[in-house]
């Protein structure tokens, strides 16, 4: 039983708050709901939307306001929702993107901004975006550009390329050009009902707020208090720490999204009421209270960089830790307990403070103790707490300094931090005075200070070279990484090593450097960044041809645009949850579910046997056959992750729960093959070696001048759309209703008939828009929506499963990964001759979407080869199942090519640039696939792209950058495409009716709304063929109703095809209506005409199958595109900065410029990550996957993409095979996205030339990870001089 502490009033037990200027009181709270929980279940604000649950997203942000315990009055920030326990809300305001405004008040001027710049594609992130913003003005009215840059260091979009994200926001700085916005009006930020006084306020409600009393709720086992007094929290821990059961100190619960299953405890003390915990003191030396956040901390820090340098240094280093919305809760002290509680925490906090000589005090109730940040680490932490920091100045003669790498410059962990402080006498011959501090993070979990390292230093000069190497001698010593599975002990020994060295230089001083090494001081710094977009349009077929934002943009912007996860609960509904395999290639054991029905809420659990129809979740595609996959396991577990039974509670929460709870057991296990090459060695494979050939290739390759061989790879990639899978299915009275995240609802169809035995007749499958897909909601989403009918059918309730993002990443399909094996024979020029080409694909534990068959059609790129061999292989490995994935498999086979020309470059000594050219295609030419080419315009778009983007020039100066600097390297790379264009393989029905009411328009279409803008194109066309405004269109949701039997969206051809579906039929009904608007004098009023129709019974309803079946398997037409990309990298860490990209791409005449800039940087930027910064790691014993969150798995964020991004549209350049005349955006660009790793690979080779050691021609595969380029470069601590 809580008990309360000695001599206090009684506990407040229920939570008074407000939310978008409404007050609440909610009594006996779950402390384990989060806010997020709670304001979408409960106040149904699904604005705030939900996704990883670990503050590693940005799309659940709100901001809130309360007292300000430091400096009086209130404080405003934004913070993640997922993340924050309801209990700690108490006397809050909470302002959630339904707050700013909507349809029915009005849009925000952050909404409608972000919606005019083309910010909102798929819309999931938008409303995350725009809070986020409104946090940033409501503390800083007038932010600068780099400020708002800044602030969005924690918010993913998949769909954009963040470019158009990022322009409306730094509209709104002071900086800003005037013409694209300006800074808003601090009173029109935000204006609210207030309960208490009646009138408006700006979130000031909190103001009307009384003093917080002690707090207290119990539920479920588990007791949150909330202390306002120092004594009140000696008390509780007192209580508590000698009790068996756990307790904990929460600040901001941070640490939750880090170690997710940390607990259980049965007691959670809230400090951040305490105001002895809030002290603030600016000294020097600075003391900051431990229930300060990261984010105040940084201020006080930056604040006082003028009292002392490494304040400023301090400050910095912070700026790099998780994000914004992470750190304005997080505190410093809630940093270090996650190291004293996990030594191998890579704690950015810790190694800093230590390095800087900071102390922390730990309080406990009769007494109190200040200590080393290192000594903490040692100390018995039972029934204490950390009362503050204490943080000395620099002395004038120390150099003080610190660094973080990571797989990501934005909101990722370290590889390795350091930091390092070290007094120098400069009057003395650069004597080193005192023991410096040289201390490490990440390396392993015990070593803090190098010490011998330290105490070699001491009394010898800086500037004395034998100083450097025996110090470097001693080190590497030192330095005994940890084995991980996420990063080699090579490179972290050598990150290390390279960051002392760093340092070192900056000891020594500029001035005694040689010209040559100064580099390595000098930070990588990314200037604000920038873009350019050009295209033409023609004014006069408006609104087709018009650039104009997404229809619904604004609505996405302002939280109103419903998700499949979003809708409604209905009477009865329910919540499901997978349970699934924890390791591979084994069998099933035993399913022991009666802990999992002990849980609260619990329903019930199913397992095969449930199944009424057929155990199979596989559907027919393009694989010579269609494999069987179990929807639910029988007995063999061929993949980690694989699902093996699902379970039923009342929330979604409590079926998550659930779910962990299950205990489950497992026989005959075996090694699992993880990758290709061992599928290769254990001859796993899934179907015969696929052929295709043109010429003689062998004969040629042996009589060809010149002949190389290699091999290269490209890995998995998560699709990571922002929306996880989710469906909801309703039993109804003749069938079954089916409400699910897909971009194929037929597939969704055909699944759920499958599993349930319910005829596709009986099932109306719907779904409204997708939170983004790039192809994994084709497959991927068959599990879910037949689990989830299977659970409805047996339970005759309605069910809704939504995937958390773990579940998501490890049950759910991905791209799959490749391996080329290559023989080249080419000539003196470069040209080529003979191509033997072995290709090998990675479909995890099923073949149901292998690509081999399709890639030969693609497999050249742009070049031209009279002899080719190729041979494609299935491997089978226990992974999960591969599928269609933006570019499926094209994009691996255009990077192979591309590689295959840098080889040939290399070895002829010749630029790559020169033998791309001397290749290209030619009309006349023929493919691998037997197409003759009659719309090759390569050439040329790859001549203007040299000429508008100024390469010989910038070449030159990247050969000028890379002679005068040994530690810093440029490159620059320009790299064609051609995408062949499949259209007769799919198919589209359309419904366009006309509603004699009032003459407004509704459609229908087979493709799905999943950021392209496809209602917004078929919009565009079906008003300007029936020459109504748009406003009067709406599209309503896509169905298997209206339009039936529909592909998939996907292949990049659905926006266009259902745009020529919708021409057709407005073509149709312009034919009934033109009579009619003759007999009325040729000139009627819309409304008039379309009454006198329906008076005369004309049919105002048109259907059309947009289906042309393919008379060869050639392309329709082929999609080109020149990019040139320019980076810079760190050859010391690997870190590297895109400078700029150019982009020329041919995609006909647009039918709305706007969204295909849009679609072109989306998809340039996802294939950044895929070449990058996105990698799957298994653990090789079990094959779990352990890049399964946002913690470990790093699409590219706001400072990923090229510094300057400047996209062009083909003028001029009308697509003669359609009768829109525009061509597909959807994928092509992705492929020249591996323009960045040739440029890294160029900046590569200069670094291995300047070694001494690697001149010759290596392979850089995908993703080529910081870490990769790192290792690459060949740095050895030998070449490290002055």
């Amino acid at each position: 039983m809580p008990v309360r502490p000695e001599g206090q009033e009684a506990f407040q037990e229920e939570l008074r708050f407000w939310v978008n200027g409404r007050y609440h009181v909610v009594s006996n709270p779950d402390p384990g709901m989060t806010l997020n929980k709670w304001l979408r279940s409960q106040r149904g604000l699904t604005g705030t939307k939900v996704m990883c649950g670990e503050g590693g997203c940005g799309c659940c942000v709100v901001m809130v306001t309360h007292p300000d315990l430091t400096n009086g009055g209130t404080l405003s920030y934004t913070l993640n929702s997922c993340l924050c326990p309801l209990c700690s809300v108490d006397g809050w305001t909470i302002t959630t993107v339904e707050g700013l405004g909507g349809q029915k008040a009005g849009f925000h001027p952050i909404q409608r901004r972000l919606a005019e710049f083309n910010g909102s594609q798929c819309g999931y992130c938008s409303p995350g975006m725009v809070v986020n913003m409104y946090g940033l003005l409501t503390k800083n009215p007038q932010p600068s550009q780099q400020e708002v840059e800044n602030h969005f260091d924690g918010h993913i979009c998949r769909c954009t390329g963040y470019r158009p994200i990022l322009d409306a926001m730094k509209s709104f700085a002071a900086d800003a050009d005037p013409e694209k916005g300006g800074c808003i009006d601090i009173e029109d930020l935000s204006k609210h009902h207030c309960p208490n006084s009646g009138g408006v306020c700006s979130n000031a409600a909190v103001n009307c707020t009384k003093g917080n009393p002690l707090l207290r709720c119990d539920q479920n086992g588990v007791t949150w208090y909330r202390p306002t007094t120092l004594e009140q929290l000696y008390s509780l821990l007192e209580q508590h720490c000698t009790s068996q059961n756990r307790y904990k100190l929460v600040c901001g619960n941070t640490a939750s999204g880090v170690y997710k299953n940390d607990g259980p405890y049965s007691c959670l003390i809230d400090i951040k009421a305490v105001p002895d915990l809030h002290i603030c003191q600016a000294g020097p030396p600075l003391v900051a209270g431990s229930a300060l956040s990261l984010s105040a901390l940084l201020d006080m820090l930056q604040t006082g960089s003028d009292r002392s340098p490494s304040y400023g240094v301090l400050a910095e280093h912070l700026r790099k830790v998780a994000n914004v919305s992470v750190r304005n809760v997080g505190s410093w002290a809630g940093n270090l307990m996650m190291k004293h509680a996990y030594p191998e925490f890579p704690s950015d906090v810790f190694t800093i403070m230590e390095a800087a000589g900071a102390k922390v005090t730990l309080g406990w109730k009769d007494d109190s103790q200040t200590v080393a940040v290192t000594d903490f680490l040692k100390t018995d932490m039972n029934g204490k707490v950390i009362l503050s920091l204490e943080i000395p100045p620099a002395s004038p003669d120390e150099i003080f300094q610190t660094y973080k790498v990571a797989p990501r410059l934005q909101n990722a962990h370290a590889y390795v931090n350091a930091g390092f402080r070290m007094s120098v006498d400069r009057q003395n011959g650069s004597v080193v005075t005192a023991k410096p501090a040289i201390v490490f993070g990440g390396v392993n979990k015990d070593l803090v200070h190098a010490s011998a390292t330290e105490d070699f230093i001491v009394g010898r000069k800086v500037t004395d070279a034998e100083t450097l190497r025996g110090a470097l001698a001693i080190l590497e010593a030192e330095l005994k990484p940890d084995n991980s599975a996420l990063q080699s002990a090579e490179y972290t020994k050598q990150l290390a090593t390279g960051l002392f060295y760093k340092f070192y230089l900056c000891a020594v001083g500029r001035e005694s450097l040689s010209e040559f090494v100064r580099s390595a001081v000098d930070p990588l710094v990314r200037p604000v960044s920038r873009g350019e977009q050009h295209f033409k349009t023609s004014e006069a077929e408006w609104p087709v041809r018009k650039p104009l934002p997404k229809t619904t943009a604004r609505v996405q912007a302002s939280g109103e645009a419903i998700y499949t996860n979003d809708l409604p609960r209905t009477a009865g509904e329910v919540c499901a949850a997978l349970v699934t395999s924890a390791v591979a290639n084994c069998k099933l054991g035993t399913l022991e579910f009666s802990h999992a029905m002990d849980m609260p809420g619990a329903v019930t659990c199913l397992t095969a046997k449930d199944i009424k129809g057929e155990n199979n979740c596989n559907v027919p595609f393009i694989s010579p056959v269609t494999p069987r996959i179990e929807l639910l396991s029988t007995g063999e577990v061929l993949h980690a992750g694989q699902p093996l039974a699902v379970v039923i509670a009342d929330t979604q929460s409590h079926a998550d729960a659930m779910a962990e709870a299950v205990k489950v057991t497992y026989t005959d296990l075996k090694p699992p093959i993880l990758t290709i090459h061992d599928a290769i060695a254990a001859e796993s494979f899934h179907y015969p070696v696929f052929e295709k050939t043109k010429g003689d290739p062998i004969g040629a390759l042996a009589g060809a001048p010149h002949r190389i061989s290699g091999e290269v790879a490209s890995s998995a990639q998560h699709h990571f759309y922002m929306e996880t899978q989710a469906c909801r299915c309703a039993p109804s009275e003749d069938g079954m209703e089916v409400q699910a995240a897909t971009q194929a609802p037929d597939m969704v169809q055909t699944a759920v008939a499958q599993a349930t035995g319910i005829s596709a007749h009986r099932l109306y499958v719907s779904v409204k828009r997708v939170g983004g897909a790039f192809g994994g909601k084709t497959f991927g989403s068959l599990i879910p929506a037949a689990v989830c009918a299977v659970a409805a059918q047996n339970i005759n309730r309605p069910v809704r499963l939504s995937l958390n993002l773990a579940t998501n990443m490890e049950a759910i399909t991905k791209r799959a990964p490749y391996v080329l094996k290559y023989e080249v024979g080419f000539d003196d020029a470069g040209r080529l001759i003979a191509v033997v080409y072995n290709l090998f694909e990675d479909n995890g534990s099923s073949a149901q979407c292998s690509f081999i068959p399709i890639l030969p059609a693609f497999a050249e790129n742009v070049y031209y080869c009279p002899n080719w061999q190729f041979t494609g292989q299935t491997c089978k490995t226990h992974t999960v199942p591969t599928t269609m994935a933006r570019a499926p498999g094209i994009s691996a086979v255009h990077f192979f090519m591309e590689h295959i020309i840098e080889h040939v470059a290399k070895t002829l000594n010749m630029d790559p640039m020169d033998v791309r050219r001397a290749n290209m295609f030619q009309n006349g030419q023929t493919t691998l696939s037997g197409h003759t080419l009659l719309d090759c315009s390569v050439t040329k778009l790859w001549d203007d792209l040299l000429e508008s983007a100024e390469v010989k020039q910038r070449k030159q100066m990247v050969e000028d950058f890379n002679k005068e600097h040994r530690w810093k390297k440029r490159g620059l790379s320009v790299v064609p495409c051609r995408f062949a264009v499949h259209t007769n393989f799919f198919r589209f029905t359309v419904f366009v009716a006309i509603y004699h009411t009032d003459g407004s328009v509704v459609i229908t279409h087979g493709g799905v709304e999943m950021g392209q803008g496809i209602d917004t194109r078929v919009t565009q066309v079906a008003a300007a063929t029936l020459g109504v405004p748009m406003e009067m269109i709406h599209v309503m949701s896509t169905n298997s109703l209206t339009s039936p039997n529909s592909s998939d969206t996907g292949g990049s051809v659905t926006s266009e095809l259902n745009c020529q579906g919708v021409l057709e039929c407005c073509r149709r009904l312009n034919e009934r209506l033109n009579p009619i608007r003759q007999e009325m004098g040729g000139a009627p009023t819309w409304a008039e005409l379309i009454n006198m129709c329906h008076r005369k019974g004309v049919d105002l309803s048109e259907k059309y199958m947009e289906h042309h079946p393919p008379k060869s398997p050639h392309p329709t037409y082929n999609s080109w595109g020149v990019t040139c990309t320019e980076v810079e990298m760190d050859v010391l860490t690997g870190e590297r900065e895109i400078r700029r990209s150019d982009i020329l791409f041919d995609c006909g005449e647009s039918v709305n410029p706007a969204l295909d800039i849009g679609q072109v940087e989306g998809a340039f930027v996802l294939g950044l990550g895929y070449w990058l910064t996105e990698k799957c790691v298994y653990d090789k014993d079990t094959g779990r996957l352990l890049t399964n969150g946002t913690w470990e798995y790093k699409p590219p964020t706001t400072k990923d993409i090229p510094a300057d991004l400047r996209v062009t549209l083909l003028p001029n350049a009308p697509n003669p095979y359609n009768v829109i005349r525009s061509k597909a955006v959807g994928e092509p660009p992705l492929l020249m996205s591996c323009s960045a790793l040739f440029a890294l690979k160029q900046a590569i080779q200069t670094a291995r030339q300047d070694s001494g050691i690697g001149d010759d021609f290596f392979s850089l595969d995908g993703p080529a990870t910081v870490e990769a380029c790192h290792q690459h470069c060949l740095v050895d601590s030998s070449s490290f001089t002055l």
